[in-house]
């Protein structure tokens, strides 16, 4: 038995919280460029860990629940699907700006799975003008940013 320490409550994620999730991953996103083109390199890693963070919350949230403060188990609240896909944004082949622009949009390509689900959960309304901005800073700032990204399957 002893004196052993269970993590905080579970609480389900208010649709505020979620709403400020859609709208953070784009603001940062938007800090990229200048740090890629500055070579920041430990500020655009600290960049997309936080875009990732963000993504992170919103699968919780779809999953039903607002993320634990100060847990050291996230393995058990997401599926091991939502694990490997963010985990494939872990690697850095390289110190470079190509590499902090791929796990940007691998975690735009995650959002996009989970954003319109969250939406529709919450009754939240897409935050479109800030994306689309976003987006067009993004092509104009970086060279290697690519000009769509599709997450269609077919």
């Amino acid at each position: 038995m002893g004196n052993r320490t269970w993590p905080d409550p579970l609480h389900t994620p208010s649709p505020a919280r979620v709403e400020e999730l859609l709208r953070d991953f784009w603001r940062i996103l938007g800090q990229l460029p200048h740090l890629a083109n500055r070579r920041e390199h430990l500020l655009a890693d600290h960049c997309t860990a936080a875009l990732r963070s963000i993504v992170i919350e919103m699968m919780l949230a779809l999953n039903g629940i607002a993320r634990p403060s100060g847990t050291a188990h996230l393995n058990s609240y997401l599926s091991d699907s939502q694990r490997a896909a963010l985990e494939k944004t872990l690697i850095a082949p390289v110190v470079a700006a190509e590499t902090w622009i791929g796990r940007s949009v691998a975690l735009v390509v995650i959002y996009r799975w989970y954003a319109p689900q969250l939406e529709a959960r919450f009754g939240l309304a897409h935050p479109q003008a800030l994306e689309d901005e976003t987006l067009a800073h993004l092509q104009h700032e970086l060279a290697d940013w690519p000009l769509a990204i599709t997450t269609d399957l077919a």
